[in-house]
C-alpha cells in the first residue's frame, strides 16, 4: 500500500510542479510544496518495496533456494545439451531454447536477495547476465549453422551459471 501511494504523491508533485513551474512566473511555493510532496512519494515507495522484499522472502517467493534450484536444474540441463549436440544439433538448441526460457524470470525472482545488499545482488546479477548472453550466443550460433562457436558460447555460459551458483550459495 505505502508504494501505490508513493507512486500517487509523486505524480501529483510532478503534475502540480510541472504545472506551477510553467507559469509566467512561476508559482515557487507550489513548485517548492511539489517538491517535497514528491521526496515524501519517493520514501514512502522505497519503504513499500523494502516491505514487499521482505515479505516475498517470508513466503519464499524468489529466495536463494528457489534461485539455486532453477540454476542447479539449468546447469543439469546444459549438461544434457553438451552431450546431445554431438548427435543432434537441432534437438539440442530446442532444448536450449526451453533453458533459456526458464531463466527468463531469474532477474524477477532474484530481486528479494537485494536485502543481503546491493553489492551482493550486483555481484550475482553480473554473473547471471554474462551466463545468460553467452547462452543466447551458443543458441544463436547453434541456429546459424555455427557448432564451434555455439560450443565455445556453450561452455562459457555453462561455467558462468556454475559462478552464478557458487555466488549465491557463498552468502549465507
Amino acid at each position: 500500500m505505502k508504494k501505490l501511494i508513493g507512486n500517487v504523491m509523486l505524480t501529483a508533485g510532478l503534475i502540480t510542479g510541472a504545472i506551477a513551474s510553467a507559469r509566467n512566473p512561476p508559482l515557487w511555493p507550489v513548485v517548492g510544496g511539489a517538491l517535497v510532496i514528491m521526496g515524501a512519494g519517493i520514501v514512502l515507495r522505497r519503504q513499500g518495496e523494502k516491505e514487499e522484499l521482505h515479505r516475498n522472502v517470508a513466503k519464499g517467493e524468489g529466495g536463494e533456494a528457489e534461485l539455486k534450484r532453477v540454476l542447479e536444474n539449468a546447469l543439469t540441463e546444459i549438461e544434457k545439451v553438451m552431450k546431445e549436440k554431438e548427435t543432434d544439433l537441432e534437438k539440442a538448441r530446442e532444448r536450449l531454447g526451453k533453458i533459456l526460457e526458464t531463466l527468463e524470470t531469474f532477474a524477477e525472482n532474484a530481486q528479494p536477495i537485494r536485502i543481503k545488499g546491493i553489492k551482493f545482488y550486483g555481484e550475482v546479477m553480473t554473473s547471471f547476465s554474462k551466463a545468460e548472453r553467452h547462452l543466447n550466443r551458443a543458441w544463436s550460433a547453434y541456429a546459424d549453422g555455427y557448432p564451434e562457436e555455439g560450443d565455445t558460447y556453450l561452455e562459457s555460459g555453462y561455467t558462468q551459471l556454475k559462478e552464478t551458483l557458487k555466488l549465491l550459495s557463498s552468502k549465507n
